[in-house]
């Protein structure tokens, strides 16, 4: 047992050594960036850029440009330090450098207040979000943890998965389920200007979600999320937001990444523009397979292609003029099912799936200038115009073959669906430092909505297509916004602000005040409390759905008023060591205002997807959400790194008929380790650091929440009848996600090469999605899915 303990403590130390090993190794690269002020934008002169560990010591003085360049790094992980004086010193965890081209981390460090008279620099966790103002339920995520985390694909969506509160309604969609909101209810920003349907194939199974996002995360910069209380920026929102930055492209030369998987195929450039003025381009094309593997197999055929870039400018007197955009199509083409004889095993046409045809269509794009530009030295303006535009077009036809064991027939219209919001948005914020204590964000929002409905749908197969909407027109929102951070005492910060909202629809004005305060006890713990009203709207379809009322006159739901929340939350921050911290977050969400159907178990707060209404709809329905978070995070270090989270929650409803019940997404506690270790191979033959990484992600989460089915009225309906006067009463049983990554980098000179799996429900997991009535059975059979994704794929980064 001696023995073998010796050899054990042999091996640990080993790989903790390894690191120090890359040192040694020729293959060199560099790392480079910008460090600016947290809260006015003005570029950092003399701040001090190290690799922590580094032997000699590596590193860098930022010029009067704010630029700083780490020449001669060794391939492999480090921890960079930046620091200035005044300011909170900065240390990036694992930094992973590759032979292919510089790293880029461009730093904005914020003023230090531990002691004013002689500061006294601390250095905060490398999570902490962006934005200064938020105080509580905010973290960054950067573009390598969102290629990293197992299961996540590349998409910020899934990665959020991994975080506390957060969970998914079906692994086939990147819907977000925060803390038991609706996916509708989550804003997406990119680069400060709100873009809805952003993922493929959006809102076809789930409103508000898709299969990935449209832009790659080859562009994505460091981001922020937030799951609650978020400040007054944000608004047209209840449940979370994704403030999403892209990166700027490098400046020293041209590099190319070309990526081949089974998911699809990616092509990115990113280099100078010009050789004087530090501008710089950055380009992804992506284009899908898994349509080819649909037509293959005869079955469902979804295909998706599309492009995001970012162009930046640097201007005059240290502004920065870029210009971004996002753009991708993605189709579905599902045949109706076909009656097979194969080796005496009949497949018959048994459910109304095997009867329908479905083709769908989805577009979207988003383009954008936006201009930053000091004004003085403690001042700082940040504008934006866009034009944002989505799509989505469905019809579905029903099969009527010519008989039961035939394959020949006809084709009757069941559905014909239509809809298209474009957005011309114009935004502007003013950034002021009154003093070393006090600043203040004042801004704009001005959105210009243009949309355009159309729903028919059967009742039955065979009958002809109701009318549900057929609207076109336009509309504005409005949002101004104020917000504040004072430094109290050097230990004890407040934010307090004002978000003011008119959308024109419904003429509704409304005041959302929201607050936050960190008061930090000790060096290493950090106490805060938040709160925030929020309130968003719906999608312009919604209130023009068409009913009638009891005289018999058509009616539509333009007066509805915005759906309400205010957002409560305590929490707690560790610092257990340098790279381990442990947080805690308690939280209350009292919901109300929100759109339900008078004497009926029907609420927007269960919303999936609606496309079909006729009958009015008020503002009596309310909800709450409450629970605990609690994240223990170790970040990359010493080639691992972990994050375990695990939510406790209770998330109830009242619908217009006044019962209250459990919502669609209350599935009562989760839990998921997100956990991953790096090991180094040296090839010194070849003169090569080569890195295997293997990642692993694992939820354990309560059953989803469940609707008996009528049996009588199903067999007389044929076709499946809920009992919405139990709506949500029963659950399934326990779920256990796992996900498991592996990737082999071979850093080469000038280049790298990756290869990689990424494998989605290794536990082979089939999840519930509903009912389905069986024709041939005459029963009611329950209907599940197996998701299954393993994204073998190859990288070659030049």
């Amino acid at each position: 047992m001696a023995i073998r303990r010796i050899k054990a403590a042999v091996l640990l130390l080993i790989l903790d050594f390894v690191p120090l090993m890359l040192h040694s190794q020729g293959l060199k690269q560099g790392i480079t960036g910008r460090v600016v002020d947290a809260t006015t934008g003005q570029v950092i002169v003399g701040a001090t850029v190290t690799l922590l560990n580094s032997n000699p010591i590596l590193g860098d003085v930022t010029d009067t440009d704010g630029k700083y360049e780490v020449k001669q790094v060794p391939v492999g992980r480090h921890d960079v330090k930046i620091s200035f004086v005044g300011y909170e010193t900065y240390i990036q965890r694992g930094v992973l450098v590759t032979s292919s081209k510089p790293y880029l981390l461009d730093v904005a460090l914020r003023i230090s207040f531990t002691n004013l008279e002689e500061i006294v620099v601390t250095a905060p966790n490398d999570k902490q979000p962006l934005n200064k103002m938020a105080k509580v339920s905010a973290r960054s995520f950067s573009l390598e943890e969102s290629q990293r985390f197992a299961g996540g694909l590349s998409d910020p969506s899934r990665v959020a998965y991994s975080f506390a509160g957060v969970t998914f309604g079906a692994p086939q969609d990147n819907g977000v389920v925060i803390r038991g909101n609706s996916p509708t209810n989550v804003l997406w920003r990119i680069e400060g200007v709100e873009v809805p349907g952003a993922s493929h194939f959006g809102g076809g199974n789930l409103a508000g979600a898709g299969l990935i996002t449209i832009f790659s995360a080859n562009v994505l910069g460091t981001s922020d999320f937030f799951t609650g209380a978020f400040p007054a920026e944000y608004g047209n929102a209840t449940a979370g937001v994704f403030d999403i930055n892209f990166r700027r492209g490098s400046t020293e030369k041209a590099k190319y990444t070309l990526q081949l998987g089974v998911l699809g195929a990616d092509i990115a450039a990113e280099g100078p523009l010009g050789n004087k003025n530090e501008a710089s381009y950055l380009a992804n094309y992506r284009h899908g397979f898994i349509g080819y593997y649909g037509r293959l197999a005869g079955g469902v055929e979804p295909d998706y292609q599309d492009l995001s870039f970012k162009a930046t400018f640097p201007a005059k007197k240290g502004g920065i003029l870029s210009f971004w955009g996002i753009g991708g199509r993605s189709a579905i083409f599902t045949p109706y099912g076909e009656y097979e004889v194969e080796e005496d095993e009949i497949e018959r046409r048994e459910t109304e799936g095997d009867f329908q045809q479905d083709d769908i269509d989805f577009d979207m794009a988003a383009v954008g200038i936006n201009h930053k530009a000091p004004l003085g030295k403690k001042s700082f303006i940040n504008s934006s115009i866009a034009f944002t535009t989505n799509g989505y077009r469905s019809l579905t036809d029903w099969f009527t073959p010519d008989a039961d064991t035939l394959n020949s027939g006809s084709l009757t219209p069941y559905t014909d669906i239509e809809n298209r919001e474009s957005k011309y948005t114009f935004t502007t914020n003013f950034i002021r430092q009154f003093s070393r204590r006090i600043n203040n964000t004042t801004g704009v929002i001005i959105d210009f909505i243009d949309y355009s409905s159309r729903a028919k749908q059967a009742d039955r197969p065979l009958e002809p297509l109701e009318e549900f909407v057929n609207t076109v027109g336009n509309t504005y929102n409005f949002q101004a916004y104020t917000q504040s951070d004072v430094q109290l005492t050097p230990k004890l910060s407040l934010q307090a602000g004002m978000n003011v909202t008119h959308f024109g629809i419904n003429a509704e004005t409304t005041l959302e005040p929201r607050a936050g305060l960190s008061w930090q006890v000790v060096s290493k713990l950090t106490l805060g409390l938040g709160y925030g009203r929020h309130s968003r709207r719906e999608e312009p379809k919604v209130y023009f759905f068409d009913y009638l009322d009891q005289n018999g006159a058509i009616r539509t739901n333009e007066s509805l008023k915005r759906a309400k929340a205010d957002h409560f939350v305590a929490s707690l921050n560790w610092e257990l060591a340098h790279s381990l911290r442990l947080t805690l977050e308690g939280y209350y969400q009292d919901l109300f205002d929100v759109p339900v159907v008078p004497d009926s178990s029907y609420s927007f707060i269960n919303y999936t997807q609606l496309w079909e209404l006729d009958a009015p709809l008020t503002n009596d329905g309310t909800g709450k959400n409450l629970g605990v978070d609690i994240t223990l995070e170790q970040s990359f270090h010493k080639n691992y790194y972990y994050l375990f989270t695990t939510s406790l929650f209770d998330s109830k409803f009242t619908g217009g008929d006044g019962i209250e019940r459990n919502t669609l997404f209350n599935r009562g506690y989760m839990g998921t380790l997100t956990a991953g270790r790096e090991f180094i191979i040296n090839d010194r033959k070849k003169n090569r650091v080569n890195l295997l990484g293997i990642n692993v992600n694992m939820t354990y989460m309560d059953g989803q929440r469940l609707t008996p089915v009528l049996v009588e009225e199903s067999r007389a309906r044929q076709e499946a009848v809920l009992d919405y006067d139990r709506l949500y009463s029963v659950q399934s049983e326990p779920e256990l996600w796992l996900n498991c990554g592996v990737t082999y980098r071979i850093n080469k000179r000038n280049s790298t090469v990756t290869w990689g799996l990424d494998f989605q429900n290794a536990t082979l997991l089939e999840q519930w999605q509903g009912y389905e009535y069986n024709f041939v059975t005459d029963q009611v059979d329950e209907d599940r899915v197996l998701f299954l994704l393993p994204n073998l794929y190859y990288k070659l980064e030049f």
